[in-house]
């Protein structure tokens, strides 16, 4: 296992690996560790590294060498834990899982999961064609029969080739695409290419149309992998031209492009298949009904409907109904007319200001049965009339529904109107949790990070083997908007080019990685089912712990120590690090 030695210079800490052999520790230029500080001597230590262990020995420094508050001459043996300090510059030397070193995702342009070293020691490089699989199933089962259907009813080559284009940038673990026209100019390009002497480029000609399909990779095994896939794409536009040609006028069928499902791209088929049925429900007048647990996605969901739905540029109005007492919640809803009450000024509620555009519901489950009623009457009749108003407004939204409850078990008790629910669940999406859907746990985790370090104008190498094997190893109670949280809180905590470690991640989240299936203890399935209970507790009372107390039928004082305790943030203290 190798060693590490980590340094504090300037209220920052230097995490420098070791390899084996002698090392020369000191202030100048050419010392294999260089220690910028006025304290440090330019040769000022040797650090002897063997499989076994390690030995330090002052080289004759000005300000002395320590080994756990000893100053030290001659050779002295270090283990793991050790203190060291060179002049005024501390540090210790630790032993540190290869895991930690090697990135499993890297973040930045082109990130993603990175080509790892293959674990016998081969060429990552070759360890990075295993992805060729993956991505020829998210090229030709996700993406091809729509380009196929477009290329053989009305498309041409040059209308076909951005949607080709995207589609490969979007499959294959590439920096750049372009496809050329034979003058020379740009028909479709994405990504930023390399320098020329870090990039691949492989090409593929369009038969009988004279574009030029070309795409960067970074190293050439990895290229030769998608040689096939790229040919492929190359004489589906030759298709699209051909056919084109000899449909003897046929005006063609315009077909919208639908947009891109959000960043990261999932690579689970089960919520692929969710977003492809979306970009086909989207534009028709179908009212949908997300149910899911808190944290799994419904207001990106919702979000992605309504920039399919052929209507992207009206409204997008989302309302939390567990957020609001019943009052309140109708005056949001319906708006309030002048006069209403004493000083009350008259307020458009959300169905109007979602005119002929889309309304999320969030929580829908949650409202009083007379609000349901209301909403009900608004949703028939297209309008509704604002508190204290006497005439109606138009309120013809497309509504989007969501509940993190069950839905049956609430029209079995009573809790959801019948009448509503079948007036709000045309299509009804039963969105995954995040533990059901792990396989994108490296792509979100390096999506979120990469967006947070960006605002902290940092650089970030990325997440390291064995945290990415923590991450992946969760149950995530609070889904996705757990994951970008544990990120955003991360990113407050790490230097420049630093990779994220486990000691980066929370207590409670490397417990549960563990998890009961570990010991089978009473005293961790109690744990999990808490923290499964408070997350869903703070997400419905918008992070406000007293109302989260409330609803766990607890005191707030014993809410704070079971958070403590559960290595859980209150959502009111970390949203303000997102």
């Amino acid at each position: 296992m190798p060693y590490r030695l980590v340094l504090w210079l300037d209220d920052r800490a230097l995490r420098i690996p070791l390899g084996q052999g002698d090392l020369d520790l000191g202030s100048a230029e050419s010392a294999d560790i260089r220690i910028p500080h006025y304290t440090v001597s330019r040769r000022h230590a040797l650090l002897r590294v063997g499989p076994d262990g390690a030995e330090l020995t002052d080289l004759g420094s000005s300000n002395g060498t320590s080994v756990d508050g000893r100053r030290i001459d001659g050779p002295t043996a270090l283990v793991p834990g050790s203190a060291v300090a060179f002049g005024s510059v501390e540090g210790r030397f630790e032993r540190i899982d290869p895991g930690e070193l090697e990135p499993a995702v890297r973040v930045g342009p082109g990130s993603g999961v990175a080509p790892a070293p293959d674990p016998d020691g081969r060429d990552p490089d070759r360890a990075a064609t295993t992805f060729s699989l993956g991505s020829l199933k998210a090229f030709t089962v996700h993406r091809l029969p729509e380009l196929l259907e477009r290329a053989l009813h009305g498309d041409d080559g040059r209308t076909l080739a951005p949607a080709v284009g995207a589609a490969l940038a979007e499959a294959l673990p590439c920096s750049a695409v372009e496809i050329t026209a034979p003058g020379g100019g740009i028909v479709f390009q994405a990504g930023e290419p390399p320098p020329a002497a870090a990039s691949t480029w492989r090409e593929a000609a369009v038969p009988g149309d004279g574009m030029l399909l070309r795409v960067a990779f970074l190293s050439d095994p990895q290229a030769k992998a998608y040689d096939s896939l790229i040919d492929a794409a190359a004489a589906l536009l030759a298709l699209a031209a051909r056919g084109h040609r000899t449909r003897r006028g046929t005006p063609p069928r315009a077909v919208p492009p639908a947009p891109a499902p959000p960043d990261p791209p999932t690579v689970v088929p089960e919520v692929r298949r969710l977003y492809d049925d979306a970009a086909r429900v989207a534009p028709g007048n179908v009212s949908v009904l997300l149910c899911g647990e808190s944290g799994s996605g419904k207001e990106v969901f919702a979000r992605f409907l309504h920039a399919a739905s052929g209507r992207p540029a009206e409204r997008f109005v989302a309302l939390n109904c567990a957020a609001l007492p019943t009052d309140l919640l109708e005056a949001e809803l319906f708006g309030v007319e002048e006069g209403a009450a004493t000083g009350v000024a008259a307020r458009a509620g959300k169905f109007e200001l979602a005119d002929g555009g889309t309304l999320f519901l969030d929580e829908i489950g949650d409202m009083a049965l007379a609000t349901q009623a209301k909403i009900l009457r608004a949703l028939q009749e297209g309008e509704v009339y604002r508190i204290g108003g006497r005439s109606p407004r138009a309120a013809r939204a497309r509504v989007v529904s969501a509940t993190n409850r069950d839905v049956d078990a609430m029209l079995s008790e009573g809790a959801l109107r019948r009448d509503l629910y079948h007036r709000i669940a045309d299509w009804r999406v039963e969105l995954p949790p995040l533990r059901r859907r792990r396989e994108d746990v490296p792509n979100l985790a390096a999506h979120f990070l990469d967006r947070e370090v960006r605002r902290r104008n940092l650089a970030s190498a990325g997440i390291s083997r064995a945290a990415m094997d923590v991450l992946t190893a969760c149950d995530w109670p609070g889904n996705i908007r757990q994951l970008e949280r544990e990120m955003a809180r991360i990113a407050l905590f790490l230097d420049e080019g630093e990779l994220v470690e486990t000691r980066h991640l929370q207590e409670g989240l490397r417990r549960s990685a563990a998890g009961p299936a570990a010991t089978g203890t009473l005293k961790q399935a109690v744990e999990a089912a808490e923290r499964r209970e408070i997350l869903q507790a703070l997400d419905r009372s918008g992070g406000d712990t007293q109302k989260a107390a409330a609803l766990l039928g607890i005191g707030r004082s014993t809410l704070y120590r079971k958070l403590a305790a559960l290595g859980i943030e209150p959502l009111d203290q970390a949203s303000r690090f997102s």
